[in-house]
């Protein structure tokens, strides 16, 4: 049995699961579904007696990264010159370790007192990039795109039903999860109320965090919903999602939901969208009934924005952020130094990739975040992917695919300018999995597949 990331030869499609050489190949979609799970689950439930907070998610996630090193030492996989993600996915990774060799070499902050801060911050990057290039080199088919998205949907509304849990009736679920060999370690203490009311944040590290990832779980929802078994399922998880948002009392859930709403308007048409509009106003109505006091606060959440201290706070951060950049112009401070406190907190993830990596992290980043969307809209588009004949209701497929994945990372890169989001756990982890996801539908390997007129999908199965 073989585990590598061989390709299948186009011209003679196989059954699903072997290559080339008639070995099995081991699913990778399957692997990164667990990853999903495993992410969705409070990243302060870790491994009893494991150093530094090491969770199951982040093994798993060690354990894709060797995978895909061992793929390449042993040539299993296609160049890295044929797909355009994992180079950008290299790209950074190389722009960010140069950046913060430069800062020490040139003693841009980086003290002994940092040190373990920098290498705590490198052990959640580096296996977040190794699933990232896992499923970009190695997810095969739209059955395990579909595995993946799925479990990102399932494990996301799970988190949302914990927020509404403990919403409505006060009752946290997070203890529930602890089992043998796995315990909560104690979380940041902050005053998370606000317009009098506790918000919500499942199992995620913050309220912010559960509303960014519920925004990014729904247009994923959404799809499966329209191209999959059981859609009443998937539209229960939408409605779960848009709920947790509520929850959180959060500005960014809401720009997230409305990025979705705004891009569902080519996607389903003007007549069906403004029915949708009605019909979500009917379910805020339903919700206002129930939770007057929410509305309230979600109204002057959104409608206090120019007196918000926190709004006003992420406006002085560009004045911190001008004083370190003359200090550092290059390379920064060096890659996870920025402490807060003492240095104030900064709400913009790229204001602060630039404080730590200077503009050349920060230019690593950007171009990370626009080649998976630029290509995913390709997909989206029918410019990667595409197929006709038989084939035309797994194009259209296809296509929903895209737009669902380039809807998920334009949320995603909204959510960074509100908040230090990849200090996260679980949106990083997110994040860099939608990016890998988008590599693999976007490789041209995959558009050869799908051009071909032998599927390894059968066109009438749905998942």
């Amino acid at each position: 049995m073989t585990w590598g990331l061989a390709e299948r030869p186009v011209s003679h499609p196989l059954p699903r699961g072997e290559t080339g050489t008639g070995r099995w190949r081991a699913p990778v979609g399957a692997v990164l579904a667990v990853f999903a799970l495993l992410l969705a689950l409070p990243q302060n439930l870790v491994v009893v007696g494991g150093a530094g907070g090491v969770t199951p998610a982040r093994l798993l996630a060690l354990a894709c990264l060797l995978w895909w090193l061992v793929a390449v030492v042993g040539g299993l996989r296609r160049s890295t010159g044929a797909n355009p993600v994992t180079r950008a996915l290299l790209g950074f990774l190389v722009l960010v370790l140069t950046a913060h060799a430069l800062a020490t070499l040139d003693g841009g902050g980086v003290g002994a007192d940092r040190i373990v801060e920098t290498d705590r911050a490198l052990l959640a990057l580096v296996p977040a990039i190794g699933v990232a290039l896992l499923a970009s080199d190695g997810v095969r088919g739209r059955r395990e795109v579909r595995w993946v998205l799925g479990a990102l949907v399932l494990g996301t509304t799970a988190s949302a039903g914990a927020a509404v849990v403990l919403f409505t009736v006060g009752v946290d679920p997070r203890p529930l999860l602890e089992v043998p060999g796995l315990e909560l370690a104690p979380l940041w203490d902050a005053d998370l109320a606000r317009g009098g009311l506790v918000r919500a944040m499942g199992f995620a590290h913050h309220p912010i965090e559960l509303a960014a990832l519920a925004a990014m779980a729904l247009p994923l929802a959404i799809h499966l919903a329209g191209h999959g078994r059981r859609p009443w399922l998937w539209w229960g998880c939408a409605a779960l999602l848009a709920l947790g948002v509520l929850t959180t009392i959060s500005r960014t859930g809401l720009l997230g939901v409305a990025v979705v709403l705004v891009a569902l308007l080519p996607r389903i048409g003007l007549r069906r969208w403004v029915s949708l509009g009605f019909g979500l106003v009917g379910a805020l109505v339903v919700v206002v009934t129930a939770w007057p006091r929410l509305a309230e606060v979600l109204a002057a959440t959104v409608l206090g924005s120019r007196t918000d201290n926190s709004v006003r706070g992420r406006l002085e951060d560009y004045t911190y952020v001008a004083g370190r950049l003359a200090e550092h112009p290059w390379w920064g401070q060096g890659f996870g130094t920025y402490l807060a406190p003492p240095q104030p907190y900064l709400d913009n993830q790229y204001l602060l990739t630039l404080v730590e990596s200077g503009p050349l992290g920060l230019l690593g980043l950007l171009v990370l975040l626009a080649t998976p969307l630029l290509l995913a809209r390709r997909v989206a588009g029918g410019a990667v992917g595409s197929g006709d004949g038989d084939a035309t209701g797994e194009a259209t497929r296809d296509r929903d695919t895209g737009w669902a994945l380039a809807v998920a990372l334009l949320v995603g890169v909204c959510c960074l300018g509100t908040f230090d989001a990849l200090a996260f756990p679980q949106f990083q982890g997110y994040l860099f999995l939608l990016i890998g996801l988008v590599g693999a539908v976007s490789s041209p390997a995959a558009s050869a597949r799908a051009r071909s007129p032998r599927s390894t999908d059968h066109p009438t199965r749905k998942g």
